[in-house]
């Protein structure tokens, strides 16, 4: 006697999966919602075995494009509402018009086809499931890996999953000014430039907008094609950024370039430090570090609002003609200006975060010094 197999289907969750915005009966279930998802696949080639997850004893078998895993279903069921859900479902009559009230899987291997590209499935089973051989979660996570397991852990309610991962994001795009090392643009070390796209994506997904400056920020560093075009996701379809996020970089690098520009010229303010010992000396230097200004627009016109002046006031000053509480006072001024573009990098964004920069306490009051040279 041939061995039954429960087939069932899970489409996309931006098309068939509602999601909590969309309205729905008040007495509809979720059984109910989701045995309307019910199709059969619409694959014309046999899937092939996937050959990370394919145990021979497992109780069921996804399908996603031309691929299939076999695998457990106890942690998907009980990591996920939705395969738990899905998982509960009647089986279709069987031949001889015989039914029964639930998924058997105990005695049939399930059979799901997911809308989901093969690679988005296999990172949701890295973090899910055991494979054929152990594994040790890699420190430095992909854009691949935590993309997809955001995306599909969104989609099929795997919270903690997805909780995990955001937390991962926001330990490098970073929500506090003193974390950053202001080397480059924040993002994790797997991560490419370009990933700043699917970070913004991933931000208005989720409604993480403590993402949204930092990210945004990313975007605004690269090309013009770069922000336009995105990028290649791993399964081949492109990462883009909404239009209006688009217009918000372009904007966004403007303002990042005037923020700069005044930042700096506040820095080589000609106000010695009220503690200098060497007035006739520091005034000379201060005007050339204003004046030398003209020959170096990468200081100047630049989006590396965060890049440190240091290295341009030691080359013009090497060999240190200023006194130290002159140099210590532009150390300070250069902490106070990367601090207060930090504090609007929101607004210089064109978004509106609660809570931003709490570390970064609003301008102070101008302290005295002494008269101007």
């Amino acid at each position: 006697m041939a061995t039954s197999i429960t087939t069932l289907s899970i489409t996309d969750a931006h098309t068939g999966l509602l999601t909590p915005s969309e309205s729905t009966p008040s007495d509809t279930t979720a059984v109910e919602r989701l045995q309307s998802l019910q199709a059969p696949s619409s694959s014309s080639t046999s899937p092939r075995p996937d050959e990370e997850f394919w145990l021979e004893d497992g109780n069921i078998t996804l399908i996603a494009g031309d691929v299939e895993f076999k695998v457990y279903k106890g942690p998907l069921v009980a990591n996920s509402p939705v395969f738990k859900d899905l998982l509960s479902l009647p089986q279709p009559p069987q031949p001889g018009g015989s039914s029964s009230s639930q998924c058997m899987c105990g005695n049939a291997p399930a059979l799901v086809h997911v809308s989901d590209s093969p690679e988005n499935v296999r990172h949701l089973l890295r973090a899910l499931v055991p494979g054929k051989s152990p594994r040790v979660t890699p420190e430095d996570l992909s854009f691949d890996a935590v993309s997809a397991c955001i995306r599909l852990g969104h989609k099929y309610e795997i919270d903690h999953m997805v909780q995990r991962c955001l937390d991962y994001l926001k330990k490098y795009f970073v929500e506090g000014y003193d974390t950053w090392a202001r080397t480059d643009p924040p993002r994790p070390p797997a991560f490419q430039s370009v990933h700043c796209i699917g970070v913004v994506n991933i931000a208005r997904m989720t409604n993480t907008d403590i993402l949204l400056p930092t990210a945004l920020m990313g975007c605004c560093m690269l090309t013009a094609a770069e922000l336009v075009d995105g990028f290649a996701r791993e399964d081949g379809t492109r990462e883009v950024l909404a239009a209006e996020d688009i217009g918000r970089c372009f904007l966004g690098r403007a303002n990042l370039m005037q923020a700069n520009t005044l930042a700096t010229l506040k820095l080589f303010n000609q106000t010695l430090s009220e503690g200098c010992t060497r007035r006739d000396v520091c005034a000379p230097v201060f005007l050339r570090l204003l004046d030398e200004l003209r020959s170096h627009e990468r200081v100047v016109c630049t989006l590396d609002w965060y890049k440190y002046w240091s290295d341009y006031i030691d080359g013009r000053d090497d060999d240190r003609r200023l006194c130290a509480p002159c140099y210590k006072m532009l150390s300070e001024r250069e902490k106070q200006q990367h601090r207060e573009i930090w504090r609007r990098l929101p607004e210089l964004m064109g978004v509106a975060v609660e809570d931003w920069a709490q570390d970064v306490p609003a301008p102070a009051a101008t302290p005295p010094s002494s008269e101007d040279p």
